[in-house]
């Protein structure tokens, strides 16, 4: 069975890049992996309010709205986050969703597509803390797309020399944390399962 690797796109705001960003990965992610199943997740389409619940999530006592987004990130097996940089750190849009759920996040992967300025390194940076806080095993090899005003073509596909990464080099290594934490999620539960 391909995995499923849901594809975030972390920014709400109108005349945002994200979209146009994740399209165009979605495509070449498609041709490059053939083997992984790949849903795209907008946040903008969630229309989430600022996190507000009386429970934290480590709690696991869901609203409604907490239990929409639980679906999402539990049925997936890894994660790509296509992300912005907002004042040198993760849109805000983005930080608000991941704090709505949180077992669900745990023992799976995700890497990481930036861009900005300088590509988003500095929101993928962040990111990477707030992920391992979630208990997520992050990819190394990130996909940047640098200098905006002029990194798009009249198609809206990034310039070639825009791109910093490999993306079949980027997908090649979540595929294997994806399958080394499916396998130890699996015996994780067996074990679970005996031991009750």
């Amino acid at each position: 069975m391909k995995p499923t690797i849901l594809v975030i796109v972390g920014t709400v705001r109108q005349g945002r890049v994200g979209r146009k960003v994740a399209d165009w990965y979605l495509n070449e992610a498609s041709k490059a992996a053939p083997d992984m199943n790949f849903t795209l997740l907008d946040v903008a389409g969630l229309d989430l309010p600022v996190f507000h619940e009386a429970t934290p999530p480590m709690m696991h006592q869901y609203s409604n709205v907490q239990e929409q987004v639980a679906k999402h990130i539990a049925a997936a097996d890894g994660f790509i986050f296509v992300t912005g940089e907002y004042n040198h750190s993760v849109p805000g849009s983005l930080k608000n969703f991941l704090d709505y759920v949180n077992t669900e996040w745990r023992h799976k992967a995700a890497a990481y597509v930036g861009y900005g300025t300088i590509g988003g390194v500095r929101s993928i940076e962040h990111l990477v803390q707030i992920m391992t806080e979630l208990r997520v095993a992050s990819v190394r090899d990130h996909i940047t797309i640098s200098a905006l005003w002029n990194a798009f073509d009249e198609q809206g596909n990034p310039k070639p020399e825009h791109i910093m990464g490999d993306i079949t080099k980027q997908l090649t290594e979540l595929k294997w944390w994806v399958k080394a934490l499916q396998a130890a999620r699996a015996a994780s539960n067996n074990n679970e399962k005996e031991a009750s």
